[in-house]
C-alpha cells in the first residue's frame, strides 16, 4: 500500500472503529440491538408440585405452561404482558426496556411451546433507546382494542411512574411514544412500587379510560392505590389487600370484569401468587373495593417465581388466563415462567 493511499484510509478507519465503538455501547450493560431474533428454549412444566397431579385449583384450572431459558443477555425481567385473540401470539415489556414478541403453540389444547422470539428496545421521544435505568423500568402493558397485539399499547413505567402510548400498529417496534396525562398521586408511594398495573376499559361507564393500579402505593388504611385516567381527568379508589400480596399487573375480561395478578415475594419467604376479580361497575371514586379471591398458592406446593404480567384471550368455550415471571434477570436462581390457566365458571 502506498503512504498516499494508507493516509486516506485512516479516516474511513477511524470511522469505521467509531461505528464499531458505538454499536458496542449503544445499549446499556452491553445488550446488542441485532439480531432481534433470539433464541429460546421451553421446557414444560407442571403447576402442582405436591399435590399428585391435581390441577382444578379453586376457580382456575391448569392449561399449561412452559419454562423459559435464553443465552441472549437481553432476555428476562418480564412484567407486563398481552396475549392476542386467539391466544397464538404474546406481547410483554421487560423493566430494562425491552419489547419482547413470540408464538405460543399448543398440544392437545395445552399451552406446550414459544418460538419465534423477537426482541427490540422501547424507544424515548427521540427515537433511541433510554440511557437511564430509570426510564426504562416498563413494569405495565395495555393494549386496544383488547386481543390486537400490532395496534395501540400503553406501557407504564415504575421508577419515573408515567404512562407512553405506542403505535405499534403503524410503525411497530419503531414507534415513539406519546406520553399520557396522569395525577401527581401516581409517584407518591414508595420508591420502585408505584405504578404495577395498567388495562384499557371497552365497556360500561368508563369505556375508553385506563384502569392503573399501584405496587404498593398505600392509603392510610393500608389499602392498594387505583385510578381511572380518562384523558386529563382522573378518579382515584382504592383496593383493600390481600394479606402480605403486592398487585403486580391486572387484566381485563370481556364482560367488564378485572383481574388482579399479586404476588409475595420477600427475601427468605416461600413466593406465593394471587388471582382476585373484581367489576369495573363496582368501582366507586373514593371508594374501597374487595376483589373476590379466585387462586392463591405459593412454593414449594406451586410452580411459583416472582408473577408479574398477566393476560386474558377466549379460548373455544374457556376463558384462558395467561401469567408470566420477572426473574430480575438473576438467571439460575429465578425462572421466567409462562404459565395457562382456565377460568372455570
Amino acid at each position: 500500500m502506498h503512504r498516499a493511499e494508507g493516509r486516506r484510509q485512516l479516516p474511513l478507519l477511524a470511522l469505521a472503529l467509531l461505528a464499531a465503538t458505538l454499536a458496542a455501547t449503544a445499549f446499556p450493560g452491553g445488550a446488542r440491538e441485532q439480531p432481534t431474533d433470539v433464541q429460546l428454549t421451553a421446557t414444560p412444566v407442571s403447576f402442582t408440585r405436591l399435590g399428585l397431579g391435581r390441577e382444578q385449583l379453586g376457580k382456575l384450572e391448569y392449561r399449561g405452561g412452559v419454562m423459559l431459558s435464553s443465552d441472549d443477555e437481553r432476555f428476562g425481567g418480564f412484567s407486563g404482558l398481552a396475549i392476542s385473540a386467539d391466544g397464538r401470539v404474546i406481547l410483554a415489556v421487560s423493566d430494562d426496556g425491552w419489547w419482547l414478541k413470540a408464538r405460543v403453540s399448543y398440544r392437545k389444547d395445552r399451552l406446550a411451546d414459544v418460538t419465534e422470539a423477537v426482541l427490540q428496545p422501547l424507544l424515548d421521544r427521540q427515537g433511541r433507546r433510554p440511557k437511564s435505568k430509570r426510564n426504562r423500568d416498563a413494569e405495565a402493558l395495555a393494549i386496544d382494542p383488547p386481543g390486537h397485539i400490532d395496534a395501540f399499547a400503553y406501557v407504564g413505567f415504575e421508577m419515573r411512574p408515567h404512562i407512553e402510548r405506542f403505535d405499534l400498529g403503524r410503525k411497530g417496534f419503531a414507534a415513539t411514544p406519546v406520553r399520557i396525562s396522569t395525577p401527581a398521586a401516581i409517584a407518591k408511594g414508595p420508591y420502585n412500587r408505584q405504578l404495577e398495573a395498567l388495562g384499557k376499559l371497552s365497556s360500561g361507564r368508563w369505556k375508553g379510560s385506563l384502569i392503573a393500579l399501584s405496587e404498593k402505593n398505600l392509603d392510610k388504611t393500608g389499602n392498594i392505590r387505583g385510578w381511572i385516567l380518562d384523558g386529563g381527568k382522573s378518579q382515584s379508589f382504592a383496593v383493600k389487600r390481600f394479606e402480605d400480596y403486592d398487585i403486580t399487573d391486572l387484566a381485563i375480561l370481556p364482560g367488564g370484569g378485572v383481574l388482579t395478578l399479586e404476588r409475595s415475594y420477600v427475601p427468605g419467604g416461600l413466593p406465593g401468587m394471587a388471582i382476585r376479580h373484581f367489576l369495573v361497575a363496582d368501582l366507586h371514586p373514593g371508594g374501597t373495593i374487595a376483589p373476590d379471591l379466585l387462586f392463591a398458592g405459593r412454593q414449594p406446593f406451586y410452580l411459583i417465581d416472582n408473577m408479574e404480567g398477566i393476560a386474558v384471550h377466549q379460548s373455544n368455550d374457556e376463558l384462558r388466563i395467561t401469567v408470566i415471571s420477572d426473574d430480575n434477570y438473576n438467571h439460575g436462581v429465578q425462572r421466567t415462567l409462562l404459565l395457562q390457566f382456565a377460568l372455570l365458571p
